[in-house]
């Protein structure tokens, strides 16, 4: 991943690491909800903890419009 900004470096090495573990989908959806808990309670001040929350539901709302609706 040279040359990859270091959030998408980033991801792809924890996507590579999830795929190996082998959990299941939504196993591994209920553990990206508690590490993005974990991380945002440890930003500096309630602004910034406010602004990624909007931004993290902005880039999942923005996901799904693009996606099929599966029904789980």
């Amino acid at each position: 991943m040279d040359g990859a900004p270091e959030d998408i470096a980033l991801a792809v090495e924890i996507i590579r690491q999830l795929e190996s573990l082998d959990y299941p989908e939504k196993s591994i959806l209920k553990a990206m909800v508690h590490i993005c808990l974990d991380t945002l309670s440890k930003l500096p001040d309630d602004g910034t903890r406010e602004f990624w929350r909007q931004r993290l539901i902005t880039e999942l709302m923005a996901s799904s419009d693009n996606k099929p609706r599966d029904t789980h």
